[in-house]
């Protein structure tokens, strides 16, 4: 939620000096009131996608020098198939000030993370970069992430049924970071360990370069993911 932690974050990773082949984006809230982050961005927002996208271009020098081309370093970014209620999303309006839902605000969160792997993917796979980037539905899974969602919290029970155990949550990040089988592809995006179909909104090119711009613009990016 801090694009400072973020930042301190990466620079004390860096100033280790080691390789780095796995980077997975897994940091999330969902729901609750309107929130500004001290950066005054929308919390959800900037808790489930500015900060994932900002560390992703902060590591990325490591990863693609961590990365082979016969054993490419990757970056998970962990979404949701909530990402369709971010479908249509209004890129005059990301912050939600005009009118402020917590699914909108989540699913937006959502579906920009898919988008932003989807062209940092093809960004990368352009100049042949030694990193795959994938994102990926967990599954609904029983964890914190529902501590504002009042019938997970009433019916706990019939919810610890219903959902995944963490364990089997992490199954599909597990065969995205480390999987030798999964490889370069236009299907970047994973459900239950298989390639799965998200939104038109998500797939349309145009869709995935102007949030690409506008999400550089806010956070005060000049190039990601050009190479030298």
């Amino acid at each position: 939620m801090s694009l400072a932690s973020v930042r301190t974050f990466a620079q004390t990773i860096i100033a280790l000096d080691c390789p780095i082949h796995v980077l997975i984006n897994n940091a999330g809230i969902m729901f609750g009131d309107r929130k500004l982050t001290e950066d005054g961005f929308e919390s959800q927002l900037a808790t489930n996608y500015l900060g994932h996208f900002l560390l992703s271009h902060l590591m990325l020098p490591v990863l693609e020098k961590s990365g082979q081309a016969e054993s490419p370093a990757r970056v998970v970014n962990v979404s949701s198939c909530a990402h369709h209620w971010g479908s249509w999303m209004d890129f005059s309006d990301l912050q939600l000030s005009k009118i402020y839902s917590p699914e909108k605000a989540y699913g937006n969160s959502k579906a920009a993370q898919i988008m932003f792997t989807s062209h940092l993917s093809t960004m990368l796979q352009a100049r042949k970069a030694p990193v795959l980037v994938f994102s990926l539905h967990p599954g609904v899974v029983y964890t914190d992430l529902y501590t504002n969602v009042a019938w997970v919290k009433l019916f706990t029970l019939l919810a610890r049924l219903l959902m995944k155990t963490p364990e089997q949550g992490g199954d599909t990040l597990v065969h995205a970071a480390l999987d030798p089988d999964l490889t370069i592809s236009k299907k970047v995006y994973l459900e239950n360990c298989r390639p799965a179909r998200n939104s038109s909104f998500t797939s349309t090119v145009e869709n995935q370069a102007k949030l690409w711009g506008i999400t550089c613009s806010l956070l005060g990016i000049d190039e990601f993911a050009k190479g030298s």
